[in-house]
């Protein structure tokens, strides 16, 4: 049967997948593969009726619109298809083939293209570095992914039921499904675009072709739901969906919320084009000529054409501030504006002379809009920054670099509060109400009238963050040491594990016991890893690498033959070396009574020899032989794992082996989990794999039977530690490994993966996108 060409990169690419499923006896991995194979089978016959269906519907368009020019486009949409449909045919299952295995690749953090961009994936960053035609294509490829998620969503439902049970979990995970339309909508749209065909003809083809599509995935993912009930699959059960607010809570990430109209006014309805242009900072004049990297200070607090707008708004501001109504009637599940914070924005609105003034007044309102529902934020910083948007309206109206400079003061501010309020998981947490007496001085500053320019906000920024210093002074100097213990382990271990794999390959080694063994390649190889550290950094001199001699003292002395033939310079060498050994430990803070069985075993082979009985050698050369083979599978595995001198682990709160001392636990602890946890974790991932977490990111930790909230402040370089920090600036640091299996067992919890400001922003972008695939605003 013939498979795409790229068909071994997926198979190789699913091994981690498959694996994981092997561990639930519910698993049908056959079944699995059988899918995707019928899927690049029947993906040359879904092309060529795709392409039959979407040229009959541009013919039919074509007899359908009066304009001669637009007849023309349409006449050579078609026959750059009929041109092009080869290629599609043969290139589609290849297409398909990358975009499956980029979303099934282990440990890849996937980011979507600016070709294949999804509705959930628009980035408020990334939108000022897209051009024109960058904005279109993204435009397309939203519409096009929306249009055919809905003509096969009764199929997808079915065939994601089944394939849920496949994959090894008791409820729907349609976002695991790698036929999902998402995927192939990627697919497609990457083939579209590596045609030689101009972009005009390519956008009808979405435009005309997107309900085609979607009427084929339909037909797919009914053929594929017969195929898997045929082979005796039961359908996963539909858990209960969680309100957009807890997903929110849970991710981190801000989730697309319907757009609120806009008050009555001056017409502005947001698109993505307008948005681009406003972060571009092109679309009006008052943006042309303008540097995004010059100096706050030295910049004008007002810009001319903003100007008019001033003085009638600060009337409505100051009459704002004198009716502005208690916090406390702010609502648990939203924050609602207050009548006259909306009568300012509709003055704002009606006295705008220009778009882009009208754009900056709702971009504020929506920014802030998304910032008080994000349920990451704890009510009483809700209600503060709710407080302060009239400020950023000021702000919008005088200095357009708001929006297009990541570094401008004001949005800093606002990273910054929010970024440091995620440190409290509840208001009657440690430190929150100093916090909150911060905040609300910022707070009150801000309703100053002069309150409009980059000057002030980066005076409150200085101050803000001056005293968030205060209270963490301790706290750094504890991480900074930290940091230091954890950067020296590294080193030694990665050190440590070259000397081991040198051991093991030295001519006199003597693999004969696995408890003498495990010492010289581990501990010791620790002690010499911290020598010839030191030598290399001026501590001791290269002549002086005493413990390295020792090394081959040891190995000599475990040689029976040499024993034998020389016991006087046996008798002679044995107490030095012992002393040297335990030297050595002490040097790295070794436990003594840990390196006990290696000396007790050291002893008994040195006795065995002195005995001089042929059969005795014998005798303990095969059992330590057999020792060797039975656990030398577990002895290559936790060479891998890194150790920590006691001082080390002490300075950094090292958790090791923490996962078995938090297994009792685990249990008790269940109910606290997401209620969408996977039923059955998959696999921990390779070990070569690092988590997917990135610093500044917020979590939960369960720590002493109580979840302690964290935040990740450091990763070693070779991503083999990391360190958390939780409130009172206590570390909690462990290994990679020990992390993943945390994250599987759900002993972790991510809290937060995306700053809040930025998540507020995206979803600004969000709302842009929906209202250019509505063509409201174009």
């Amino acid at each position: 049967m013939w498979m795409p060409p790229c068909f071994v990169m997926l198979v190789f690419c699913l091994k981690g997948a498959a694996k994981a499923m092997s561990s639930s006896s519910q698993v049908l991995p056959d079944a699995y593969q059988a899918c995707l194979n019928e899927s690049f089978r029947q993906s040359p016959l879904l092309m060529e009726r795709w392409c039959a269906s979407l040229v009959e519907r541009l013919y039919e368009r074509s007899l359908q619109v009066p304009d001669v020019t637009e007849k023309r486009r349409l006449q050579n949409a078609i026959a750059a298809l009929k041109q092009n449909q080869l290629t599609l045919v043969q290139g589609f299952a290849s297409e398909l083939t990358k975009a499956i295995a980029e979303d099934t690749r282990p440990g890849l953090l996937k980011k979507s293209d600016g070709a294949t961009r999804s509705f959930s994936s628009m980035s408020f960053g990334e939108l000022e570095l897209m051009g024109d035609q960058q904005v279109q294509q993204a435009v397309d490829s939203a519409r096009l992914q929306q249009t055919v998620a809905l003509a096969c969503e009764a199929g997808l439902s079915g065939f994601s039921a089944r394939l849920s049970t496949v994959q090894g979990f008791k409820v729907v995970k349609s976002d695991r499904n790698p036929l999902r339309p998402e995927i192939v909508s990627q697919a497609l749209l990457r083939l579209l675009q590596s045609l030689p065909v101009g972009s005009d003809a390519r956008t009808l083809w979405l435009i005309h072709g997107a309900q085609p599509m979607g009427d084929e995935l339909q037909s797919l993912y009914v053929l594929l739901d017969d195929l898997l009930a045929g082979q005796g699959v039961a359908l996963a059960a539909y858990g209960v969906l969680a309100s957009p607010e807890s997903h929110r809570e849970k991710s981190g990430r801000s989730a697309p919320t319907a757009a609120v109209p806009a008050e009555t006014g001056r017409e502005s309805v947001l698109t993505l084009d307008h948005l681009r242009h406003l972060l571009a900072g092109n679309y009006d004049g008052y943006f042309k000529g303008r540097s995004l990297a010059a100096d706050h200070a030295l910049e004008p607090s007002v810009y001319p054409d903003f100007a008019h707008t001033l003085p009638a708004a600060l009337d409505v501001l100051a009459e704002l501030d004198i009716k502005r109504p208690p916090t406390t009637s702010a609502k648990a599940t939203g924050l609602a504006a207050p009548q006259p914070l909306a009568q300012l924005r509709e003055h704002l609105k009606t006295g705008a002379k220009s778009l882009g003034q009208s754009l900056a007044v709702e971009v504020v309102r929506l920014m802030i809009e998304q910032m008080t529902q994000d349920r990451r934020l704890l009510l009483a910083v809700r209600q503060v920054i709710a407080e302060t948007e009239p400020a950023f309206l000021r702000l919008g109206l005088t200095d357009p670099r708001f929006f297009s400079d990541k570094s401008h003061p004001a949005r800093r501010l606002l990273d910054v509060i929010t970024s440091a309020s995620l440190a409290y998981a509840s208001e009657n947490a440690a430190g929150f109400s100093g916090f909150m007496e911060n905040l609300r001085a910022v707070a009150a500053l801000l309703t100053e009238e002069h309150a409009s320019d980059a000057r002030h906000f980066a005076a409150l920024l200085e101050d803000f963050e001056h005293k968030q210093a205060s209270y963490n002074r301790e706290a750094r100097e504890s991480q900074n040491r930290a940091v230091q213990a954890l950067l020296q382990a590294e080193q030694r271990n990665l050190l440590a594990e070259k000397i081991a794999a040198e051991i093991r390959g030295r001519a006199d080694f003597v693999p004969g016991n696995r408890i003498i063994t495990n010492f010289l390649t581990g501990p010791w190889a620790q002690v010499m890893a911290k020598e010839r550290l030191l030598g290399e950094h001026g501590g001791l001199g290269a002549s002086k690498a005493v413990f390295s001699l020792t090394l081959g003292d040891v190995l000599w002395s475990l040689n029976l033959a040499q024993i034998a033939s020389h016991r006087k310079r046996f008798l002679k060498v044995v107490p030095d070396m012992l002393a040297s050994l335990r030297e050595g430990l002490l040097s790295i803070d070794y436990p003594l009574a840990d390196s006990r069985p290696f000396f007790d075993e050291l002893m008994k082979t040195h006795q065995a020899a002195l005995r001089g009985t042929p059969q005795a050698h014998e005798d303990l050369s095969r059992g330590h032989h057999h020792l060797e083979e039975t656990f030398a599978a577990g002895d290559l595995a936790g060479m891998t794992q890194p150790w920590l001198a006691p001082s080390e682990a002490q300075h950094s709160g090292f958790m090791d082996d923490w996962v078995a001392q938090s297994q009792s636990s685990f249990e008790s602890t269940q109910l606290q989990l997401h209620e969408d946890a996977d039923p059955i974790p998959a696999a921990p991932p390779a070990a070569d794999a690092s988590p997917a977490l990135q610093l500044g990111d917020w979590v939960e930790l369960l720590v002493d039977m109580q979840w302690l909230r964290a935040q990740l402040t450091w990763v070693s370089p070779y991503n083999t530690l990391y360190m958390f920090t939780s409130k009172g600036g206590r570390q909690h640091s462990m290994t990679s490994g020990v992390l993943q299996q945390l994250l599987v067992m759900q002993l972790v919890k991510v809290i937060s993966q995306q700053g809040v400001l930025e998540g507020a922003l995206d979803g600004v972008a969000r709302t842009a996108m929906r209202n250019s695939l509505e063509g409201s605003g174009s």
